[in-house]
């Protein structure tokens, strides 16, 4: 395992965290306006707030931790946002295919987590922050999860 230890390591792991926050965000955001179900939109709108919260809480860490935030959203992110509104738009059941991208979302953010703990020396206060919003993270995968078979 390669460790990541100086500080623009560091800062540079937790900006790909914040642009992936971000991410989710918007596709939160975008998933909420592509459903039907009124249930399902309000819990993409509270996902996407509450991922709009972990980015505040990243940048300020970055900037705690000496660094600048990165304010972008990732190519990726993009294509993957116009993806759910070229699927949902033709998937003729586009509820269930938006909640198996939300999925899949999480399943990529929590690989990213994953990653930045296992290969980043953080200090601890940094390493309690990414554990709680992994957790939270978890918990909205294993919904979507759910939700993708009831749909």
């Amino acid at each position: 395992m390669n460790v990541k230890e100086t500080r623009g390591e560091v800062l540079d792991q937790l900006n790909r965290l914040l642009t992936d926050t971000r991410d989710g965000e918007k596709g939160y955001q975008e998933a909420a306006e592509n459903v039907k179900d009124a249930e399902l939109k309000s819990l993409f709108l509270a996902q996407a707030r509450q991922r709009g919260e972990f980015a505040l809480e990243l940048d300020r860490e970055i900037r705690t931790l000496g660094g600048d935030p990165d304010n972008s959203t990732s190519l990726g992110a993009d294509l993957h946002r116009a993806w759910i509104n070229i699927k949902s738009t033709f998937a003729s059941n586009d509820d269930k295919a938006t909640v198996q991208e939300c999925q899949r979302g999480d399943q990529e953010a929590l690989n990213n987590y994953n990653a930045v703990l296992q290969e980043t020396d953080l200090v601890a206060s940094t390493r309690e922050l990414l554990l709680r919003q992994k957790q939270s993270i978890e918990s909205a995968h294993a919904t979507m999860a759910r939700l993708a078979l009831v749909v």
